[in-house]
C-alpha cells in the first residue's frame, strides 16, 4: 500500500540532525545551474534592450549577430542539461545513503556521486528522449510516463551494475498502478512549496530536502512491494541479461 503520509513523516526523521549535507549540496546545485543559465536572463534583457534601436541603427546587423551566437547558445542549453543530469544523480546517491542508515553522511558522499558522471548523463539522455517521445503525442502521455520513468536514478544509485535501458523497465515495472500516486504526492507539496518562495524562494534549500527524502523512501516501498508480489525478482536488480527484464 502506498502511504505518502507515512513517507514524508520518516523523511522528517531521517534528516533530523543530518540537514546541513542535503542543504549544502541543494545549494551547490542551484548556485552551479544557476551559472550555467545565467546567460538565458542576459539574453532576454538583450531582447529588450533592441526596441531602443535608433533609426540609423540597421537592423539586419542584430539579425546576423543573433544568429551567429544562436550555435554557441545551443550548446549551452546542451552542456546545462547534462550537468543538470550530474548534480541530480549525485543528489540521488546521497538520498540513497541517508535512507539506509542514521549515520551522519558528508558532502564527500556527493563529490563522489559526481564522479559517476557517465551513467547519470547515459541515463538522463535515456530518460528525456523516451519523455520527448512521447509527449509528442500529447502532453499527457509525456507526463505519464515521465513517472514510469521517475525511478530510473535511484535504482541506477542503489544498484551501480544495472543497464541503463534495464533500470528504465524495471522502473516501469515497479511504478504500474501507482502513478498516480506518485503524482498526488507531488502535489501534496504544494502547501510547503508556497510558503517556501516567501521570502525569495529561500527556503526551498530546505524543502526540496524533504521533497528528495520523501520520494526515495516512495521508491524504497514501491521496490518493497515489486519484490514481495513477485513483479520482478531479486536477480532482475544485477546486470545479468538473462533476467526476466
Amino acid at each position: 500500500m502506498f502511504d505518502r503520509k507515512k513517507y514524508k513523516q520518516f523523511a522528517k526523521t531521517q534528516l533530523k540532525g543530518r540537514w546541513p549535507t542535503p542543504v549544502l549540496m541543494t545549494v551547490i546545485t542551484f548556485l552551479i545551474l544557476f551559472l550555467l543559465q545565467a546567460h538565458e536572463l542576459r539574453d532576454f534583457l538583450q531582447e529588450l534592450s533592441e526596441f531602443t534601436i535608433t533609426a540609423d541603427e540597421p537592423l539586419i546587423m542584430t539579425d546576423m549577430i543573433s544568429h551567429s551566437t544562436a550555435p554557441i547558445e545551443t550548446l549551452r542549453t546542451w552542456i546545462a542539461m547534462l550537468v543538470e543530469f550530474i548534480l541530480i544523480f549525485a543528489q540521488v546517491n546521497v538520498y540513497i545513503v541517508l535512507s539506509k542508515g542514521p549515520e551522519p553522511v558528508g558532502l564527500t558522499k556527493f563529490i563522489e556521486g559526481l564522479g559517476l558522471w557517465g551513467k547519470a548523463i547515459l541515463a538522463g539522455l535515456w530518460n528525456t528522449l523516451w519523455i520527448l517521445l512521447w509527449s509528442l503525442l500529447f502532453i499527457i502521455p509525456g507526463i505519464v510516463k515521465s513517472y514510469a520513468y521517475s525511478q530510473m536514478f535511484y535504482l541506477l544509485a542503489e544498484f551501480p551494475k544495472l543497464p541503463v535501458a534495464k533500470a528504465m523497465r524495471i522502473s516501469i515495472a515497479i511504478t504500474r498502478g501507482h502513478k498516480a500516486d506518485l503524482f498526488m504526492m507531488h502535489l501534496s507539496f504544494i502547501g510547503w512549496a508556497i510558503l517556501a518562495s516567501i521570502p525569495a524562494g529561500i527556503g526551498y534549500i530546505w524543502l526540496l530536502p524533504y521533497v528528495n527524502m520523501s520520494m526515495t523512501n516512495a521508491y524504497h516501498a514501491l521496490l518493497k512491494e515489486a519484490l514481495s508480489t513477485g513483479i520482478i525478482k531479486a536477480e532482475d536488480l544485477t546486470s545479468r541479461q538473462n533476467s526476466d527484464f
